[in-house]
């Protein structure tokens, strides 16, 4: 497996137009590629939904037309068992290991262990806080609210700063699932036209739908990136199409049949979307984590001032 970020090939600068790689045929953008064990040809990575990060995980890469034409499947190694982490797990080593290193097996038995991370008082004042032996048990799942509600008052202004600092990430994660949304329209709209234009093209040519190809229908716009894609977006043009619900003519449409360049596109944006929309849910759950995390550690604070004030 071969990878790099590309700023020149061969020699030609970039953006010069004379050398096209990967399924989407585009020259040099500068972004990470990843080179095919197949038939030696350079992939973005984002086109064929290989992330930079997933590099270190994969054994052997064979491109969408090697495949079909089975030379080859893509293989991974097996991925260190700690979720936050993208780098093997060292399988090879004596003894074998599901972990990278020993220091993550360490963090992923912490992480399974909510009260490994509290000092001995306040582990102290959440057993102080359990009525009976079924509230104990389920204190490794939430840490009870004070009764108080003073107490609850104060736990909630602070958190209010606290919220705060998780402000940005929201915003990104918004941000993220607004452009996933306005993506998979488009796709939609894209997937839509692609027939359209085939029983137009079918009419033209008096044919039948029957042992007749489909034609490409791979909308150039799909190749954006996704800052490129949003600024289109905005623009007069993309605004007309999103209020429309229709991508209308032939403009930036491959009517080509049995089209190599753009073979597979459809599934191609469907798998990246897919994947796009689980790291999006990965990072709000994360986000909603640390809301809790907070809550649960403010919790604790007041049931150690309120044992201490019992004493």
């Amino acid at each position: 497996m071969k990878s790099r970020s590309l700023h020149t090939a061969n020699g030609i600068p970039k953006g010069s137009g004379e050398t096209v790689y990967c399924i989407c045929r585009r020259p040099d953008t500068g972004k990470w590629m990843i080179g095919c064990d197949g038939c030696d040809d350079w992939f973005h990575g984002e086109c064929v939904n290989v992330r930079p990060t997933e590099e270190d995980l994969v054994d052997q890469y064979f491109c969408p037309v090697c495949q079909e034409k089975g030379l080859g499947i893509t293989t991974w190694k097996r991925k260190c068992r700690l979720p936050s982490c993208q780098r093997p797990a060292a399988t090879n080593a004596q003894p074998p290991s599901k972990y990278c290193t020993p220091e993550h097996g360490v963090e992923f038995f912490k992480s399974k262990v909510p009260l490994a991370d509290y000092t001995p008082g306040e582990v102290a004042a959440l057993a102080n806080a359990a009525d009976d032996a079924a509230s104990f048990r389920k204190l490794g799942d939430s840490v009870p609210a004070p009764s108080s509600p003073a107490a609850r008052a104060k736990i909630e202004n602070l958190l209010l700063v606290d919220f705060e600092k998780l402000g940005p990430q929201k915003e990104t994660t918004s941000r993220q699932q607004s452009r996933l949304t306005t993506r998979s329209k488009f796709i939609a709209m894209a997937k839509d036209r692609q027939k359209r234009v085939a029983d137009e093209v079918r009419a033209e040519e008096n044919q039948s739908s029957k042992g007749r190809a489909e034609i490409c229908g791979f909308d150039m716009r799909l190749a954006l990136d996704d800052e490129e894609f949003a600024d289109w977006c905005e623009s007069e043009e993309g605004r007309a199409i999103f209020e429309s619900g229709t991508i209308g003519g032939r403009e930036d449409l491959c009517i080509k049949k049995k089209c190599e360049k753009h073979k597979y596109w459809l599934r191609i944006a469907m798998e990246d979307l897919e994947l796009e929309e689980r790291l999006v849910s990965e990072g709000s759950t994360v986000i909603m984590n640390e809301e809790n995390g907070l809550r649960q550690r403010q919790n604790i604070k007041s049931l150690m001032e309120e044992n201490q004030r019992l004493r």
